[in-house]
């Protein structure tokens, strides 16, 4: 391996091992990933289906992304019950659901951003559509 190859090499490591000391931990977080609900939905294919993404949008604290993958995610901004307001913390923290369960540091969205296109409103959305209908049916 040439010198030039091992340099790049060491730099992409340094980056990588200071990418996860900034990562956030879940031991110091107030709880952002009990501030709402993420749930995949089915690739829009019908009118109906991109109607439905729309219908999604007129509710207040709900967005739509597509992820790195293609993926279409609902996102709801509903804070968990059991989260104590003031700390962050778990109330119910040796008995909490799988999904709190297997959650990870890795997978935090403080961490990394899944969304590579994201919707927060209805004219977010429109745009988007916009930009992928043929030029005579705008």
């Amino acid at each position: 391996m040439g010198k030039a190859k091992v340099k790049a090499k060491a730099k992409a490591k340094a980056k990588a091992e200071a990418e996860v000391k900034k990562m956030v931990r879940c031991d110091s977080c107030k709880g952002d990933c009990c501030t709402g609900i993420v749930l995949d939905i089915p690739k829009p294919r019908s009118l109906e289906d991109f109607e439905n993404i729309r219908w999604y949008l007129y509710h207040e604290k709900t967005h739509v992304y597509i992820d790195w993958d293609g993926d279409w995610v609902v996102e709801m901004d509903l804070p968990c019950t059991h989260r104590d307001k003031r700390t962050g913390r778990c109330r119910i923290y040796d008995s909490r659901p799988p999904a709190c369960r297997e959650a990870s540091s890795a997978e935090c969205e403080r961490n990394r951003d899944d969304a590579r296109v994201r919707f927060r409103t209805v004219a977010d959305y429109d745009r988007w559509l916009d930009g992928r209908r043929p030029a005579g049916r705008r």
